[in-house]
C-alpha cells in the first residue's frame, strides 16, 4: 500500500508540473499583465483567475476586472461612495447587503461567490420588473458593485441557507386587492405576502415603505408608518404642499386591508 501511494504521489507531481497548467518558463499573470499593487497581495488575491495556467479560459476563470476589484484594496474611496449610494438609494428595502436589509429580492451578501461583477452591473442597469430604475451613471454602477462585493467578502453566509428563487413576472391585476385597485395604476412594490404588485411607474416604488431602509421622506425627515400613510392618503397636500397625488377615500376595512399588504 505504501509503495502504491508513493508511486501515485510521483505521478501526480509529474502531471502537475508538466500537464496543461504549466509550460517551461511560464511566469504567471505578469507574462501578459504589468504588475501593480505588488505589496498588497498576489494577482489572484484581487482578481481571482488561475495564475498557474497559460490558457486564457483557465487563467481568466471568474476573473474580476480592474474597475470591479477596488474593493480588495484597503480603505478604498470607490467602496465608500458605493456604500453611500446603497444607503441613499434605498437598496436595502428589498436586498440584504452588509448583513442588513430585507429579503424580498436577492441576498447581495452571497454575490462574491455566486455572481460575476458584470452580472451585478447589468442587473442595476437593466432593472427587473418590480425594481426601480435609478438611472445610475456608469461610475456609480462601478461604485455600487464594489460596495456589494466588499460586503459580500465580509458577510458571505456560511450557513446552508436555501437559495431564494424569485420570479419577476408581469403583474395580473387582482380587482379585490386594495393596492392593485387603488394604487397600482401609479405605483409598484414587492411584498412578502403577495409578491410583486402594481404596474405603474408614475409614482415612487413603495417596496419596504414601512421598513427602516425606506426613504425618510414623510415630512421633516420622518419614516413612514401606518398612521402616517393614513394621513397621507386622506390628503397628501396636508403633508406636502405641492403633492400631485389626489386624496383617496377608503372604508375602514379597505384601509386595514391595504395596510396589511404593506
Amino acid at each position: 500500500m505504501g509503495l502504491r501511494i508513493f508511486i501515485l504521489t510521483i505521478l501526480l507531481g509529474l502531471l502537475w508540473s508538466t500537464g496543461p497548467y504549466f509550460y517551461k518558463g511560464h511566469k504567471g499573470c505578469v507574462e501578459c499583465h504589468a504588475p501593480h499593487f505588488e505589496t498588497d497581495g498576489t494577482c489572484i488575491d484581487c482578481h481571482r483567475g488561475d495564475s498557474r495556467s497559460n490558457r486564457i479560459h483557465i487563467a481568466h476563470y471568474r476573473l474580476i476586472i480592474g474597475k470591479y476589484a477596488c474593493f480588495t484594496l484597503p480603505e478604498n474611496s470607490v467602496v465608500r461612495e458605493g456604500r453611500r449610494l446603497i444607503g441613499t438609494s434605498g437598496c436595502r428595502r428589498c436586498h440584504k447587503t452588509g448583513h442588513q436589509g430585507n429579503r424580498m429580492a436577492s441576498n447581495f451578501d452571497a454575490s462574491l461567490d455566486k455572481t460575476l461583477p458584470e452580472a451585478l452591473a447589468f442587473a442595476i442597469n437593466n432593472p427587473a420588473i418590480f425594481m426601480p430604475n435609478f438611472y445610475f451613471q456608469e461610475a456609480d454602477v462601478t461604485r455600487l458593485v464594489n460596495a456589494i462585493l466588499d460586503s459580500s467578502a465580509v458577510y458571505a453566509s456560511t450557513s446552508n441557507e436555501d437559495s431564494r428563487i424569485i420570479h419577476f413576472e408581469e403583474n395580473r391585476v387582482d380587482s379585490e386587492n386594495m393596492f392593485d385597485k387603488h394604487c397600482g395604476s401609479c405605483h409598484r412594490m414587492l411584498t412578502q405576502q403577495l409578491g410583486g404588485l402594481g404596474q405603474g411607474d408614475i409614482g415612487p416604488n413603495l417596496s419596504g415603505i414601512f421598513s427602516e431602509f425606506y426613504y425618510k421622506n414623510f415630512r421633516d425627515g420622518k419614516s413612514w408608518n401606518s398612521n402616517r400613510l393614513k394621513q397621507w392618503l386622506k390628503n397628501p397636500r396636508d403633508v406636502r404642499t405641492n403633492a400631485q397625488m389626489l386624496p383617496i377615500t377608503f372604508t375602514e376595512d379597505e384601509l386595514r386591508h391595504l395596510i396589511n399588504i404593506f
